[in-house]
């Protein structure tokens, strides 16, 4: 996916939207894979739970409908289909904020955001601005990545999918949860999932060393 194609996704109307979800419709669809061979914690987590059995299937028909307008929703929703599974890890309630929020981006027509999302499941595509180990150009000491909307995720570990990541590449970040109990003023821990959309590669990770209230 050419840096490009973020304009473009602005010019055809496609928007992480932020607005309010909406609600399951009826009659309930079921899920837009074949259950009796599901695999992943993710697969399993849909398949057990009829809500996000529906919202999967609702889901699948958006994702064509808005295909059938902008072919480049398709390596959006490739990316997204990562993130939410690298950022839940088959927790129900975090799907269904995942979920949900999708759903509402592929049916929007509102302007593409490029901020840095504030609710759980929401995303944003922006950029990726910088590509780091954890001490910076210290190999080994672990990995950093920045996007150009502002949040940064740290790891201890090298994570390939951030070696594998350049500068400029198109990004897709999704709020995957947050610290509680945090001092006032004190917020960090905040985890993003984040999809490369060139090389596909995913990562979740805290936008900080320590959760709030630490070191």
């Amino acid at each position: 996916m050419r840096i490009g194609t973020i304009a473009a996704l602005t010019a055809t109307g496609l928007a992480l939207s932020l607005g309010a979800p909406p609600p399951v419709s009826a009659p309930a669809r079921a899920a837009s894979f074949n259950c009796a061979q599901a695999a992943s914690k993710t697969e399993r987590a849909i398949c057990g739970d009829a809500q996000l059995s529906a919202l999967d299937g609702q889901i699948g028909l958006a994702y064509q409908q808005r295909l059938a307008l902008a072919p480049a929703t398709r390596q959006v929703q490739r990316g997204w289909l990562r993130v939410r599974d690298a950022g839940c890890e088959g927790d129900r309630a975090c799907l269904r904020r995942f979920m949900t929020a999708q759903l509402a981006w592929l049916r929007s027509g509102n302007p593409l955001l490029s901020r840095t999302p504030t609710l759980v499941g929401t995303c944003e595509l922006t950029t990726i601005s910088k590509v780091d180990h954890r001490f910076e150009g210290e190999v080994g000491s672990g990995s950093y990545v920045e996007e150009a909307h502002g949040p940064g995720q740290v790891s201890y570990d090298e994570i390939p999918s951030i070696t594998a990541s350049r500068r400029g590449d198109p990004v897709l970040v999704c709020l995957a949860a947050l610290p509680e109990d945090c001092p006032p003023g004190d917020d960090r821990g905040k985890v993003y999932a984040a999809a490369n959309l060139r090389t596909l590669g995913v990562w979740a990770l805290a936008d900080s060393e320590h959760l709030c209230g630490g070191a």
